[in-house]
């Protein structure tokens, strides 16, 4: 018994991801029409969100590591851009988040590594 779609299944699939993808743009369009920071923003924390949804397995390539590294700095780093552009001590608040992050990760990681002994 195999477990293959059929044609009808895929092409239902295919149109939810070309109406979901098309909806997405419009509300992109909507609030840059409002404010271009408004829509850049929303682009951002949606690249974000992927970059912390997207979760490689330790055994995958390291480009996949890498690509998803990438896609969380370009989000972050936009949106803090965006929040700089909308209110400076909203950007500022995403420079000293960022910064807490940093902080944060350089000593787990010493416990980690103190553990692995």
């Amino acid at each position: 018994m195999t477990t293959q779609r059929t044609s009808w299944a895929l092409a239902r699939e295919a149109a939810g991801l070309f109406l979901t993808a098309f909806g997405l743009l419009g509300v992109l369009v909507a609030l840059g029409a409002l404010h271009w920071a408004a829509g850049l923003s929303t682009a951002m924390a949606g690249l974000l969100a992927t970059g912390l949804l997207m979760r490689p397995k330790p055994t995958a390539a390291p480009w996949a590591h890498l690509a998803r590294a990438a896609v969380c700095i370009l989000g972050y780093g936009g949106l803090t851009g965006c929040a700089f552009a909308l209110c400076t001590p909203l950007g500022w608040i995403g420079v000293s988040l960022a910064v807490v992050l940093l902080g944060l990760w350089l000593t787990t990681r010493e416990h980690e590594d103190e553990g692995a002994r």
